[in-house]
């Protein structure tokens, strides 16, 4: 065997058996931890409660905030479907960060590590005592210092106890 033909057969043999792994593999989005909370376990019906979702990020990684600079990027949004009863009054973000990204032109927005986003929410004085389920949804984008992963969409869902 000619030395080209030896010199191409090895090549070809290296591209077969080393492959990369699956697309999706490489673009899977890292995920960030949840816990749903209610800052007042009990409350009367008639009065209001603050429901508090806290996100940690693994390390390394950052959120788009609520109010990305960048229209292509991917907002953090926390939506919730309330029940019956239940109002939703406000809903808080923290303050965003700046973050430089490879090959963008400004700082992004983002959150970072560790941070909670509080609803407050009117519970009627009609609504009856017992356990009351306040489902939502947290949609969030992850990055790390060179690239952004697909959106991700996670149920969450808080139980508030209405008090006699």
């Amino acid at each position: 065997m000619p030395r080209r033909d030896a010199i191409a057969l090895a090549f070809t043999l290296a591209a077969l058996t080393t492959t990369p792994p699956p697309l999706g593999a490489q673009m899977r989005a890292p995920k960030a931890e949840l816990a749903a909370t209610v800052e007042t376990a009990r409350v009367q019906a008639g009065k209001p409660a603050t429901l508090l979702l806290t996100v940690t990020l693994p390390p390394t990684i950052h959120v788009q905030s609520n109010k990305p600079r960048d229209a292509a990027f991917f907002p953090t949004a926390l939506a919730l479907t309330p029940p019956a009863g239940v109002t939703i009054t406000a809903t808080k973000y923290p303050p965003a960060v700046d973050f430089r990204q490879e090959g963008q032109p400004e700082p992004l927005a983002v959150f970072e590590k560790s941070f909670t986003v509080r609803v407050g929410v009117a519970v009627a004085a009609s609504v009856k005592p017992g356990e009351l389920v306040i489902p939502g949804r947290f949609d969030y984008q992850a990055c790390d210092d060179k690239v952004c992963y697909r959106p991700v969409k996670t149920d969450v869902k808080w139980t508030l106890t209405v008090a006699p």
